[in-house]
């Protein structure tokens, strides 16, 4: 049979995304912690970053460990295994009533937990696919998590204010502890391969080019940061009582632009794709500078806009300095500079807000974005491939 004439909504692979729709709602809901952070807990926007940044961190360290992990023992068992481990932290939350080490620490719960199903997912989101239709059901499952960005939050909200935070975070860990049970039915056919990739990181890194393109991700990770981070406590001190109007719009127009537009960087090059939409990047905080005038609508439209495309396209530059060996390599590098890049902006800008103000870190983040730019704009298409791979093509 035609490897692409096979079908994709295959059963397993729609439990698979029914798993990952479930448990992505329960990940989601915790974007709004700066809101419960700030309102119910007195948090300052130093605090508020903190957190922020210490799960990410946790992720960061966590993958590339995972990774190699999930390669030798199976998908479904690291799916069930983060599943449970984010569940637990999720009822520690049942318990928090100020900021003190068990918040700290159920954070950094969660920041393992995550990067454990989230990587175990993606991959079996590949395995169960036909070759040809792999990059469909990449994006499909990158469709299904998008979408609880805005999803999660929104009924989040709706929750805390209908019957309180607790309910919610009992809800998520509903949710979590669910999505563990439906990983027992996910299909595992993965086997090892038959030879490692000898190559190391390092060497990797040494790729001429490649620590550019990494410095410039993690920049853009440094303003969505900044943005993801402070949006919330900023809007509730301009007046704003709901703010999952932010994720709905920046998820929304992620998924049109990830989706309905996903080929656009194939067929006008991802590097020209990328420049282009890191100017949306660069205006992206400055509407929250303005924001009782243009609203938490328009500030997450445009950022979804901006990441919608850039994240994958720029994600696709990446992988292309490696080999096919070395592509997961690739891809743990570029989520790392971003994940940095985003926990370093968290953290730093929380006392940069506490000393200026809010508008100051979003300029910031403006400006550092227009650095990103310049150093993108010194990237050529040509430099984007290593030597052998290009004369394999």
């Amino acid at each position: 049979m035609n490897n692409a004439a096979q079908p994709l909504l295959t059963p397993p692979f729609l439990l698979m995304l029914l798993t990952s729709l479930i448990v992505g709602m329960s990940f989601s809901t915790y974007f709004l912690l700066p809101k419960f952070l700030a309102v119910e807990l007195a948090a300052d926007a130093a605090t508020i970053g903190g957190l922020s940044a210490v799960s990410l961190l946790a992720s960061v360290f966590c993958m590339p460990y995972a990774g190699v992990q999930i390669d030798r023992h199976g998908r479904r068992l690291f799916v069930t295994l983060g599943a449970v481990v984010f569940a637990i932290a999720c009822a520690g939350y049942l318990f928090v009533d100020r900021v003190g080490p068990l918040l700290w620490i159920l954070r950094l719960v969660q920041g393992i937990g995550w990067p454990l199903y989230y990587l175990a997912l993606s991959t079996l989101a590949t395995d169960i696919a036909p070759k040809a239709r792999m990059g469909q059901a990449i994006g499909m499952f990158g469709g299904v998590m998008i979408s609880t960005n805005a999803l999660g939050p929104a009924l989040a909200e709706w929750g805390a204010h209908q019957f309180g935070w607790q309910a919610v975070f009992a809800a998520t860990v509903v949710a979590a502890l669910v999505a563990a049970v439906l990983a027992h039915w996910l299909p595992d056919n993965h086997q090892p391969q038959a030879r490692e990739d000898t190559s190391t990181m390092a060497q990797l890194m040494r790729r001429p080019g490649l620590m550019r393109v990494l410095v410039v991700t993690a920049m853009v990770g440094w303003t969505f940061g900044a943005m993801f981070t402070f949006y919330q406590p900023w809007a509730l001190a301009s007046g704003f009582k709901q703010v999952s109007a932010f994720l709905v719009a920046f998820a929304g127009c992620a998924m049109v632009m990830r989706l309905g537009l996903g080929g656009l960087a194939d067929r006008l090059g991802r590097l020209r794709v990328a420049k282009v939409t890191l100017v949306l990047y660069c205006i992206a905080p400055l509407t929250l500078v303005w924001l009782p005038t243009l609203g938490l609508f328009v500030t997450g439209a445009l950022l979804g806009l901006a990441h919608g495309m850039f994240f994958p396209a720029f994600n696709a530059v990446a992988v292309e300095y490696a080999e096919e060996s070395e592509r997961g390599k690739a891809m743990g590098a570029y989520n790392g500079a971003f994940n940095i890049g985003f926990a370093a902006g968290s953290y730093l800008l929380g006392y940069v807000a506490i000393a200026t103000s809010f508008p100051t870190i979003f300029v910031i983040a403006s400006l550092t974005c227009m650095a990103a730019f310049a150093l993108l704009m010194r990237t050529a298409p040509e430099h984007t491939r290593p030597a052998n791979h290009a004369a394999r093509n």
